[in-house]
């Protein structure tokens, strides 16, 4: 039985599809969240905003977080997939450490990602952000988080980020829950492929 339910923000672009394949291929069940985007059918539960609320899907994942059946609720992007193997990785952490509160899982980029520790120095380059712990909660070591559902009743995503770091909300937010004490881990092991069927930098993948 999964701990978690695959929540997938979309703005209706036309790689929604294969997000959604990656998961049902990963034994996970999705759930679209779709930002006032109208969308055909999907064959999985959509629920579609009565309006566009735009900014990075912040309040998409809050709304998420409301309508998640299960104890955690993994996120993804409809431009991005999950990789084979990524659903046994992901059941097996749940298992493994019930305590923790927020995971993070590694990303595969088309181009390399610098990495910086918590001193803003850079670290390494890599196609494979792995998401370790060695680096901490900084921008760049965290991506694709898998929440215990409940944080989201006491600390939604945040409603603004400074000027310049809208794409990164997700940083922003599991900070937060790392100063609240919530339990932060992470997976280890590569499970996402960002943008795999875009074209340009990052897009076409593996």
């Amino acid at each position: 039985m999964n701990k978690t339910t695959v929540m997938i923000k979309t703005i209706g672009r036309d790689t929604l599809q294969g997000a959604i394949d990656s998961a049902l291929r990963e034994g996970f069940t999705p759930m679209v969240i779709s930002d006032g985007i109208p969308l055909p059918e999907l064959g999985v539960e959509t629920v579609t905003l009565g309006k566009r609320w735009g900014y990075y899907g912040g309040m998409v994942t809050n709304v998420a977080a409301a309508l998640c059946p299960t104890e955690f609720m993994t996120l993804l992007d409809d431009d991005d997939e999950f990789r084979e193997g990524a659903g046994e990785v992901v059941r097996a952490a749940l298992d493994r450490e019930p305590d923790i509160d927020v995971w993070i899982g590694g990303v595969h980029f088309k181009e390399p990602i610098t990495l910086y520790n918590r001193e803003g120095k850079e670290v390494f380059q890599s196609h494979d952000l792995a998401c370790s712990p060695e680096a901490g909660v900084v921008v760049g070591n965290v991506a694709m988080p898998t929440y215990r559902t409940s944080i989201f009743s006491t600390l939604p995503f945040l409603d603004h980020v400074p000027e310049g770091m809208q794409n990164c909300t997700d940083y922003f937010h599991i900070k937060a829950c790392d100063g609240m004490g919530h339990k932060i881990g992470w997976f280890g092991e590569v499970i996402y492929n960002v943008r795999p069927n875009v074209a340009g930098t990052n897009g076409e993948g593996v």
